[in-house]
């Protein structure tokens, strides 16, 4: 279930307030948490890069598509950021992916050269290259998404103050398990800066508020 922007929203009001920081404007709050979402991708992203590994918390990021090879290049799916697998659609043959460097020493040996029924790619600027460079078909390109919506807490005006309105909102793009990871960056990005155990005893006292 993604993260409503208004739990997040309530929140972070819920906390300036026994922080005695004030109000936080709808403006301030957007901007901070557009910031927040980008912070806890680029985290999880980072782990993914480290290890090739898909945490829980990037799975509403994982998507699948079939695309062609063009001249030894599979161009970008929309959306893509990252390539988790790359499938040769005709035999279900992983395409093993490759730094620049190791397909160099893979080029240049007759034990480890890519073949077809050991293919192999490297993910440039342009595109997925892949090798044997005569290789065609179909291929089917697992990856991860980039962030494609920005959260936004709108509101209509009733008596000069603020309401949300959930038809124009957005939410954020991660579940709901990472309301207090977000929150915290939210409230970071708003001049409050809590440690863990402060922002979970908020969450505490703010689900049993609700």
């Amino acid at each position: 279930m993604a993260l409503n922007v208004d739990k997040v929203f309530r929140f972070v009001q819920f906390v300036a307030n026994k922080e005695s920081r004030g109000w936080i404007s709808p403006a301030e709050f957007n901007i901070a948490a557009e910031l927040a979402q980008i912070a806890v991708y680029s985290r999880l992203e980072a782990a993914f890069i480290s290890n090739k590994k898909i945490h829980n918390n990037m799975r509403p990021f994982l998507q699948s598509s079939d695309e062609t090879i063009a001249t030894g290049v599979v161009p970008f799916p929309t959306g893509f950021r990252q390539l988790i697998e790359c499938r040769l659609a005709a035999n279900d043959y992983t395409v093993t992916e490759l730094t620049q460097a190791e397909l160099a020493r893979a080029l240049n040996s007759t034990i480890i050269a890519p073949t077809a029924s050991y293919p192999a790619c490297v993910v440039r600027e342009d595109g997925i290259s892949i090798y044997p460079s005569d290789l065609t078909g179909d291929v089917t390109v697992e990856f991860i998404a980039k962030l494609t919506t920005t959260p936004t807490w709108a509101y209509t005006t009733v008596s000069n103050r603020p309401v949300y309105a959930s038809a124009t909102s957005v939410d954020f793009e991660f579940d709901d398990n990472l309301f207090l990871e977000i929150a915290t960056y939210v409230l970071m990005n708003v001049g409050l800066n809590l440690n863990q155990e402060q922002v979970t005893q908020y969450g505490m006292a703010f689900n049993q508020a609700a």
